[in-house]
């Protein structure tokens, strides 16, 4: 039910990879692990074109993608940690046509926002259960609640700068490493 909803445009659209049994819409509850955003293109810039600029995003080891004419749907299991897109564990890409020309589209997951967000939780949850010293976990709730704040808010950033040094064709010379990303 949820695919067919989304071709009506009423339901965010069900990932390929992820079991429609489990799908359900909840935005504010799929905000906390979602990332979304857009970029324009190029004019004229094919779905083609732009997912070949974006490809080598796409064979790190551990992912697996596939592109469906204007579409591009990707999940990974165990990525290294070189990997620019490590955080992310499940997506989709999409070329759309917006008000300025060609438009991707994205919407990815990330089990490591998740995991930052419900940490804090659970320390809190220890915190009331310990007698004795509360401190260290109200110190890891902290901290996790910190890296899911600071997460929430790099994480969008960061990987539009990715998807738009890739589609503009800005590439680092022979072993160099950028800072940021």
């Amino acid at each position: 039910m949820p695919r067919r909803l989304a071709a009506e445009g009423t339901v965010p659209p069900c990932p390929e990879n992820f079991p429609e049994k489990f799908y359900v819409n909840l935005p504010f509850i799929d905000r906390i692990w979602s990332v979304r955003g857009s970029l324009t293109l190029d004019p004229f810039q094919s779905p083609a074109e732009a997912f070949g600029k974006l490809d080598g995003l796409f064979r790190a080891e551990g992912t697996s993608h596939k592109v469906e004419g204007d579409t591009l749907t990707f999940s990974k299991k165990d990525p290294l940690a070189q990997d620019k897109m490590a955080t992310f564990n499940g997506g989709m890409l999409r070329v759309v046509e917006g008000g300025e020309g060609p438009e991707l589209v994205y919407d990815l997951r990330s089990s490591a926002l998740l995991f930052c967000f419900v940490l804090p939780f659970f320390f809190l949850g220890i915190a009331w259960l310990i007698k004795d010293s509360r401190t260290p976990a109200y110190v890891f709730a902290g901290l996790f609640t910190v890296l899911y704040v600071v997460g929430r808010i790099l994480e969008p950033r960061l990987i539009k700068s990715v998807f738009r040094k890739r589609l503009s064709g800005e590439t680092l010379p022979e072993g160099e490493v950028p800072l940021a990303q």
